[in-house]
């Protein structure tokens, strides 16, 4: 019984992990055509739909097996929180040096399941790009990543600080609108004797909105940061000047600046 409430659970996981991939692609498809059919003077299409197509036409095994591989973790994970609560209730006690390999072994799973989230991202957005499979993308995204380095630590860097600064805003600003209506309206002020409990229940829901929202930003820059090298690479393959396209969304202009005096 165990063991059929454990896949239950991993199929829970897959099929999670496989819609957030399913929508965070057609996301990336819908940038990756703006940037290509954008000029210095025209405005590109942006087409959700069209990623939704080619994410069940032509990259649906991608999108699955990028998913398995966060399933298989997130299983891992819960697996290993499991076996750590039985080991502590047969050891009838607190051990320090069980609890620091615990931590240990937890902090590098959480480690592990960063970067593949990350890596994940990344070799979508080549698929998205390229057309190749899952894993020829994956390693693709990582060659890149390491030979832009730079780019990609400010582009997270700039986008981790953004993407915070965003939840927080939403945050405070949802709380400090139902702050008001609590204590200023009498209809309802006269029905609520603390306000501060409603207040908590609005920043959790307010932060995981601003957190799905924020996260439109940060996969979009990702993909204009790498739609940005594939077009230079084109470029350079074409011999055209690689720096000085007007073939390219004039809102890249002073991020190729910036790449250019890199």
């Amino acid at each position: 019984m165990k063991w059929q409430i454990a896949v239950f659970v991993f199929g829970l996981f897959w099929i999670a992990e496989f819609l957030s991939a399913y929508f965070l692609y057609s996301i990336i498809v819908g940038v990756c055509s703006w940037y290509f059919t954008s000029t210095h003077d025209t405005r590109g299409n942006f087409s959700l739909l069209k990623g939704f197509w080619w994410g069940a036409r032509y990259n649906f095994g991608s999108l699955a097996f990028g998913s398995l591989l966060l399933a298989i973790i997130w299983m891992i994970r819960v697996l290993f929180e499991y076996f750590e609560k039985k080991l502590k209730s047969l050891m009838g006690g607190d051990n320090r040096a069980a609890r620091v390999v615990v931590n240990c072994i937890r902090c590098c799973l959480d480690c592990c399941h960063r970067f593949v989230k990350f890596l994940n991202k990344n070799a979508y957005i080549q698929v998205a790009l390229t057309g190749e499979s899952f894993c020829s993308s994956a390693l693709a995204a990582f060659v890149l990543a390491l030979k832009h380095s730079g780019s990609f630590l400010i582009t997270n860097g700039v986008g981790s600080l953004i993407t915070f600064l965003g939840k927080m805003t939403i945050s405070v600003g949802n709380c400090l609108i139902a702050y008001l209506m609590l204590t200023k309206a009498e209809s309802i002020s006269s029905l609520i004797g603390n306000p501060f409990p409603p207040l908590i229940v609005v920043f959790a829901l307010s932060y995981v909105m601003g957190s799905v929202f924020m996260s439109v930003y940060s996969i979009s820059s990702l993909t204009l940061l790498q739609c940005l090298y594939a077009d230079v690479d084109i470029c350079d393959q074409l011999g055209r000047e690689k720096f000085s396209s007007k073939y390219r969304p004039r809102e890249m202009e002073s991020v190729v600046y910036l790449i250019r005096r890199h």
